[in-house]
């Protein structure tokens, strides 16, 4: 994703109010100089978040909660730091830059993301409109004939792409659409003997994908022809449109999965907008490609827990197979639900009811569980072949390992399940005990450590020492006193940090106010600092609360200063230079000794 200028960054921060901002989703009341309220990130009965205006941030007490108006956003609505950008500035009416040089342009022209979703919010105008012409009745029946209604119909946006060549290529053509951009945002291709264009999509129903923004990215259509050999065509790759790394109905998904804590996987567009429709939202489908790292991580920032549910069939029992490590590997927890034979989960929604596909999700086993079941079935069909069951039961032990490895499961439920296992397949438990050590070596090997998962975090604890104070003191008087940097940075440098958080906020502070201007709100406006939001928010709201700055700066700098000199002394004789070292102690007397608290 592209990343702003800090300069547009800064503009888009000046021209929010935090207040109106966290207004339109929490009730505030003012109290004093700031306001409070009921914090929404976490089950809060007693209003534990401050909002203050004049800094531009806000903090929660009890959740740890914090930051300027993109990390609210970024926290509220999962986006991330150029999508809340992005969506501040078009609430203020702000012109986005032109960010060439952030995408890699196509061949067809050097078009950016925002040219690309002007030509496909046209094209869902002209899907939409197609379908409520006599050109579009048969796909209007067949949208009926599914179970789809036309309140569905119009909250979702389906349409219909016309039979013919190039309807929507002449219909962009009158808005002065090019066929460059339309071939950037995937709706027409070219004629391989021809220079001229042809539309993609033709005599299908037609469904837009919206990005989380609910901005629409992509469109996937189904064929109603049955000579079709394609029955679903999705648009092609683009700058928009990432298909390992976007979801059907996620923008409608989202707040429901934010509030179940658990997400529905399916495979279909009509098996994730029917139980929609049904009542049941928290249901998004897969856009014709397996699961992704990538869908994980955007689903682990809404939810806990992941529900896959896919035909009761071999190609169903492969998918959901394929499906669990990738979640395993995020330390999610999944579930795997089964539809009966037969039936997809539009048909089972539509004919059974929106309770009994609830019923079938909560029933669902975990995804382990799910994998022996499937593993047990191949341990009986190997009869007396020991070797065949051997294999499978050390494919199932490295998935087991694998999960341990990830957090997914804890020791006590992997011996459980050696256990189990060794009396099913007539393993001894010891031999088996021993195979599950190697396994998990093995997997513990090839594992990096993985991303922290989005959301509030508690503060950094402070620590007890001396030394840690001084540094949180230092950042809290710079937060609430940036004017005070001069004086600071004769003193220390953020090398005297020897908290590696605090460091890095110093480090941060340092570059800014040597580049210019320092205040709180320049921090808030870099993206890489977006994860130390709540605890500079924290920083910001106890210096403000603090005062007599100047004597905090000059105690708390003296420890850091003092501190510096013990390690360099400590090293100097460390390394036996004497001399040095004396040297190294005269200038340290000579220099100025107030600033130098005494030893404790």
């Amino acid at each position: 994703m592209a990343r702003f200028p800090e300069s547009f960054v800064q503009q888009v921060a000046q021209a929010t109010d935090i207040v109106d901002l966290v207004g339109q989703y929490v009730a505030l009341k003012k109290r004093g100089r700031e306001f409070v309220g009921l914090c929404p990130f976490h089950n809060d009965k007693h209003p534990s978040m401050t909002v203050a205006p004049h800094k531009q941030f806000f903090k929660c007490f009890a959740c740890g909660a914090g930051g300027g108006v993109f990390q609210f956003l970024m926290l509220h609505e999962k986006y991330e730091f150029p999508e809340a950008v992005r969506v501040l500035a078009e609430r203020a009416n702000i012109p986005l830059p032109r960010l060439a040089d952030s995408f890699e342009p196509r061949a067809e022209g050097a078009f950016v993301k925002q040219d690309l979703l002007k030509a496909t919010a046209f094209a869902a105008e002209f899907f939409q409109q197609q379908l409520r012409t006599p050109l579009g009745r048969g796909a209007l029946e067949y949208a009926h004939k599914r179970g789809i209604t036309d309140a569905s119909i119009e909250r979702f946006g389906l349409g219909y792409a016309p039979d013919g060549w190039d309807g929507l290529a002449k219909a962009a053509a009158k808005r002065r659409l090019s066929e460059e951009l339309l071939l950037a945002a995937g709706l027409v291709a070219r004629r391989e003997e021809k220079r001229s264009c042809y539309d993609r999509f033709r005599n299908r129903l037609m469904f837009p994908i919206h990005d989380q923004a609910g901005a629409i990215i992509a469109f996937g259509g189904r064929a109603l022809s049955a000579d079709d050999p394609a029955k679903y065509l999705n648009s092609p790759e683009s700058l928009l449109f990432d298909k390992s790394a976007n979801l059907y109905m996620m923008n409608f998904a989202a707040r429901a999965i934010d509030a179940a804590g658990q997400a529905v996987v399916v495979e279909g567009y009509l098996d994730a907008l029917i139980p929609h429709q049904a009542g049941v939202e928290n249901v998004v489908a897969t856009l014709g490609t397996a699961l992704t790292e990538r869908h994980v991580r955007l689903l682990s920032r809404w939810a806990k827990e992941a529900v896959l549910i896919f035909d009761a069939d071999e190609a169903g029992a492969k998918a959901a197979e394929r499906g669990l490590e990738v979640f395993l590997a995020q330390a999610i927890h999944v579930r795997v639900a089964t539809i009966p034979a037969g039936k997809d989960p539009c048909d089972y929604c539509l004919s059974d009811g929106p309770e009994a596909l609830r019923a079938l999700i909560d029933s669902a086993p975990d995804a382990l569980h799910y994998l022996w079941l499937l593993r047990q079935e191949q341990v009986l069909a190997a009869g007396t072949n020991l070797a065949e069951r051997r294999r499978v039961m050390e494919e199932f032990l490295r998935v087991v390992a694998s999960s341990a490895a990830y957090g997914a499961i804890d020791d006590i439920r992997k011996g459980q399940l050696a256990q189990h296992i060794a009396h099913l397949v007539n393993v001894p438990a010891d031999e088996l005990q021993q195979l599950m050590r190697r396994l998990s070596r093995q997997v513990r090997h090839a594992v990096a450590p993985s991303a922290p998962a989005a959301g509030p975090r508690p503060e950094q604890p402070a620590g007890g020492d001396l030394t840690d104070l001084a540094e949180r003191q230092v950042l809290e008087v710079l937060l609430a006193e940036p004017d005070l940097f001069d004086e600071a940075a004769e003193r220390i440098a953020p090398s005297d940090f020897a908290n590696p958080t605090f460091r890095r906020i110093a480090q941060a502070i340092w570059d800014i106010a040597h580049a210019g201007p320092f205040s709180f709100e320049s921090l808030m406006v870099r993206e890489e600092l977006a994860p130390l939001a709540g605890l500079l928010a924290g920083l910001a709201h106890s210096g403000g609360a603090r005062g007599n700055y100047h004597d905090t700066l000059r105690q708390a700098a003296g420890v850091l200063h003092y501190r510096s000199d013990r390690l360099a002394a400590q090293d100097l004789r460390t390394a036996g230079t004497d001399d040095a070292l004396r040297e190294y102690q005269n200038k340290c007397k000579a220099s100025d000794v107030r600033r130098r608290p005494r030893v404790p």
